[in-house]
């Protein structure tokens, strides 16, 4: 449908929502002749009249009310769709791996008062769906951890660190130390993180070599940071994580201990490349930048 045709079908449901032709030029934003004009383009689009008009009145004709019923529908359904289409448009999207939204949340709250004319939303992603929501343009950025391999993302710059921790029983003996050593976890089970994360973070994450090299025994698998706690909390595994999962995270079984020998937790945000525009990278810009 041309867009003359569109203000054509615009003015025809004004004028008979309002029977008046002053009022619905008013509400339309145009003179009352444009409107005149436009009715009587449609009509001779239709043709037939489809308002019977006198100097006092204004009254729909039979075939102005055929044409109602039909088009008012798919109008009002049209007009929603755009409004839908307008505020996904201004909708920043953000996903965030678990405990790693604190990330962000001083740049989402400052990007809010800044950007009023934007709203921003954000959604949990999982372990075993690591990109998906962000190829899948379900997100338009994820903040994850770092390093991110990927071709087809765009990563900016680490914006925050966060010191290693065990995550332990709190029988173990483990629980009473204050700290343990990153060679010690050969001695140890660590839980298992999907396959279907990236190998870079699972290897890099939950290392499967202590630093000098001795393998770390693998044990059950886990999906979600509450998986995690709980198996935890009731096996003797362990797990490699970091103190931004404890800011969120707690279990009244579960003790967490500093783990020395490994290098912080870094979180960055990430992107698809070919996805890129004006409302990610003006967040893009506003987040903090810390030495990788």
């Amino acid at each position: 449908m041309a867009f003359t045709e569109l203000a054509e079908i615009e003015a025809f449901l004004t004028l008979a929502d309002e029977l008046h032709f002053a009022r619905a030029a008013e509400r339309l934003g145009l003179s009352r002749p444009r409107v005149s004009q436009l009715i009587q383009s449609l009509e001779r689009r239709i043709g037939g009249r489809l308002f019977d008009r006198t100097s006092r009145r204004v009254a729909l004709t039979p075939t102005g009310q055929f044409l109602l019923a039909r088009v008012k529908p798919s109008f009002e359904g049209l007009q929603r769709s755009i409004d839908e289409t307008r505020a996904f448009a201004r909708e920043l999207r953000i996903g965030f791996l678990g405990p790693f939204a604190g990330a962000v949340n001083a740049s989402v709250a400052n990007f809010r008062r800044t950007h009023p004319e934007w709203s921003i939303s954000m959604s949990e992603t999982r372990w075993g769906d690591y990109f998906g929501p962000l190829r899948r343009a379900e997100v338009d950025m994820q903040v994850t951890i770092w390093p991110v391999c990927e071709p087809d993302l765009t990563t900016g710059p680490v914006i925050a660190e966060y010191p290693r921790v065990l995550a332990v029983a709190a029988d173990n003996p483990l629980a009473t130390r204050s700290s343990v050593d990153a060679e010690e976890l050969a001695e140890h089970t660590m839980v298992e993180m999907p396959q279907a994360a990236p190998k870079e973070i699972r290897e890099g994450f939950l290392p499967r070599l202590t630093p000098a090299g001795r393998p770390i025994r693998r044990g059950r698998l886990v999906k979600t940071q509450h998986e995690m706690l709980s198996r935890v909390a009731t096996s003797s595994e362990v797990c490699a994580t970091s103190t931004a999962l404890t800011q969120y995270y707690r279990h009244p079984d579960v003790v967490f201990v500093p783990l020395e020998g490994l290098p912080p937790a870094r979180a960055v945000v990430s992107w698809r490349t070919v996805n890129e525009n004006a409302k990610i990278q003006g967040f893009a810009a506003s987040l903090p930048s810390l030495a990788s």
